[in-house]
């Protein structure tokens, strides 16, 4: 189960212009492309997600109840070199 912090959403959805739900959709469809571990941040991992033809991390944790909660979700420049996402172009 994904859960996540309606606040954050918000944020999220007049920041980055992006919501839980659509990341929660890329997460549980075709469009994880990994999960790795966050070595500065102790028990927490991210998901590697391509959303509009970009490579986006969304760091979550795992709760005592198996819950994964998102803490947020940003697009990644290094991620996308690594994982080979698309480019937009600079106007």
């Amino acid at each position: 189960m994904l859960r996540w912090n309606a606040e954050k959403d918000l944020w999220l959805q007049e920041h980055r212009g992006v919501s839980f739900q659509e990341i929660a959709t890329c997460i549980l469809s075709d469009s994880l492309v990994d999960m790795i571990e966050i070595p500065s941040r102790d028990g927490q991992e991210a998901f590697v997600v391509r959303f509009r033809k970009y490579i986006w991390l969304v760091p979550f944790v795992v709760e005592t109840d198996s819950t994964i909660f998102l803490k947020t979700a940003y697009p990644s420049r290094k991620m996308n070199d690594r994982f080979g996402g698309i480019h937009e172009a600079k106007d």
